[in-house]
Parts: C-alpha cells; structure tokens; sequence
C-alpha cells in the first residue's frame, strides 16, 4: 500500500461539522460509539445498521463497528463508498479497475482533550500513513487529511468548539471490479488495525521509554 498524509486548512477548504446534516435533510450524522464498554459492541451494530453504506458494503460496517468501539481513541462521523473504472496508467499499479471510499474521524472518549491540537493530528496523520505502509503487496493507495472539524454545542447550533478531523481516503485496485472490491475489503480491516494503533498517547509513551 503507498500511502501518505497533508493538511488542508485554507479558507476554502472543506471542514467537518459535528453533527452535521445535509441541506434536504435526507441523510445526517449518526451517532456509532457508546461509551459504556459493555453495551458498545451491541450500540455500535444496531446503529450501523441505520446507514445504507454499510449495509451494502459489510466490510465498512466492520470498519466502523471497529473503530468506535471503546477504548478505541477514534469515533467516526462521515463515510462514502464507490468504484470506477481506474486509468491504469496513472496508478501505480497499472490495473483497471478502482473501488474507494472515505472516513471522517475524530479523537473521543479520554482522547477528546487532544481535539483542538493540531500539532497531535498532524502526527497522528503521519503515524498513520507509517503504518498502512507496512503492507507492501496491497494494491492500494491511502491519502489521511488534517481538516478543521466544528463541533457544535448540544442545543446551542450557533456555538461551536473549533478542532481537528482526520479524513480517511481509501482506494484499491484490480483487473475487474470484483477484484478491486476484494482488495478494498482486505484493505479496510487493515486500516482499521493501523488506526487502533494510532493515539495521541504514544508521545507521552515515548518519553518514558526514554527517561
């Protein structure tokens, strides 16, 4: 897998909202994680279910079910999936066919006090990429953006708490697209294992191991 990671925080670029709902009120942010450990598991499948994405794609499902359940340090927010014929000659696996998706994340539980921390994203996004990188034979290409996420204030929508997101792209590769969608399957439970391994706690770590 070739991944690698950027911020984009220009005053056009696109930020998060939490919670967020489209303009026409079709589609809004649903809520995956429980912080109670013991009902998390159950919380976190029934809710999945709500979301159309994942019932058609099980291995975002999985993704998600994973990534919010407590102690995890991430809780997700947004997510997309679709696939397309791919231009082979300007990937880096010269193959044909592409499935992709996308994950808005942020930091919750404990780790929510590290939201307004960009220096923390940044190195989050980098640990990130490190770790996707350690799969060499996946065909896939992973992009982690820092992006300002607003979290918006229970009752009160005109009031905000400014921080960070991180946004997940995802994309593999195959000579047709059941073979894209194979390897996209592989490479969502792998992401998900990196990521659970990713928290801002690892510099405190660190400097003990050190001292």
């Amino acid at each position: 897998m070739d991944a690698d990671y950027s911020i984009e925080l220009g005053p056009t670029a696109p930020a998060l909202e939490i919670p967020w709902r489209d303009p026409e009120g079709r589609v809004q942010y649903v809520t995956l994680r429980q912080e109670q450990t013991s009902a998390g598991l159950e919380f976190a499948q029934h809710e999945v279910r709500r979301l159309p994405e994942a019932r058609q794609f099980p291995a975002l499902g999985r993704f998600l079910v994973e990534v919010n359940l407590p102690p995890s340090p991430w809780q997700t927010a947004k997510c997309d999936v679709w696939a397309s014929e791919a231009d082979a000659a300007e990937n880096l696996y010269n193959l044909e066919f592409e499935q992709s998706c996308y994950v808005d994340m942020v930091l919750a539980g404990q780790m929510r006090t590290h939201r307004p921390s960009l220096k923390a994203h940044h190195r989050l996004a980098s640990e990130f990429a490190r770790l996707l990188e350690t799969d060499e034979a996946m065909a896939a290409t992973a992009e982690i953006v820092v992006r300002r996420c607003y979290f918006h204030l229970s009752g009160k929508a005109d009031q905000s708490d400014e921080g960070y997101c991180l946004t997940l792209f995802l994309t593999a590769y195959g000579t047709s697209l059941p073979e894209a969608a194979e390897c996209w399957e592989r490479a969502m439970q792998f992401a998900a294992d990196c990521l659970l391994k990713v928290h801002p706690h690892d510099d405190r770590a660190k400097a003990q191991e050190l001292s």
